[in-house]
């Protein structure tokens, strides 16, 4: 037993400078992980700003509707011959040997959407957004009835078969008509975004 109390205090001042000691290590490692994390945040945003930036380039440049890019997290603008639409892709998981996601259509007007058709088309892209090719391509024709509520929102499930999420670079949507051919969109006002 120790009976000094010199000894006693010497094991109890070092006792508390191992405590004080260990606690700075907890806050650094704490502090690193919390740097790690916003790093990985950062790198995911600035992935997600290029492909937003790809998105519209590809976009301003289309000549045959328009781009969603998965990686962009964005809507995309269309003007269709049912109107101003916007359209966004969630959900994107895969399935089987493919990909599964929902696309939302939302029409800008005053007026339900009316029944229509039109063409979606998925795979990769390859090369530069100067000079780019679609690659891996699949399309599909879709039919939709017509909405009944103000704002029109029309959701269609996408099955992508043979292209994994990590794969599937855009999806482009275009020759969106009207079922009727009489169809006459609303106008569009002077004040909105156009």
């Amino acid at each position: 037993m120790l009976k000094t109390p010199g000894i006693k205090l010497i094991l109890a001042s070092g006792l508390l400078t191992l405590t004080a000691c260990s606690a700075p290590r907890t806050q650094v490692q704490e502090t690193k992980e919390e740097v790690s994390a916003l790093a990985q945040k950062m790198n995911r945003l600035n992935q997600q700003t290029v492909k937003l930036t790809q998105q519209n380039t590809l976009n301003a440049q289309s000549k045959q509707g328009v781009y969603l890019l998965p990686a962009a997290k964005a809507p995309a603008q269309l003007e269709s011959q049912i109107g101003d639409l916007t359209l966004r892709l969630d959900n994107i998981i895969a399935y089987g040997t493919g990909t599964k996601a929902t696309l939302t259509i939302t029409g800008d007007s005053i007026r339900p959407l009316p029944a229509f058709s039109g063409e979606i088309v998925w795979g990769e892209i390859q090369g530069t957004i100067e000079d780019y090719r679609e690659v891996n391509t699949h399309t599909r024709t879709i039919s939709e009835a017509a909405s009944v509520l103000v704002p029109s929102d029309i959701v269609i499930q996408l099955d992508m078969p043979d292209i994994a999420p990590a794969q599937l670079g855009f999806v482009r949507i275009h020759d969106i008509v009207p079922t009727d051919p009489d169809f006459k969109p609303a106008a569009r006002s002077p004040f909105g975004k156009h």
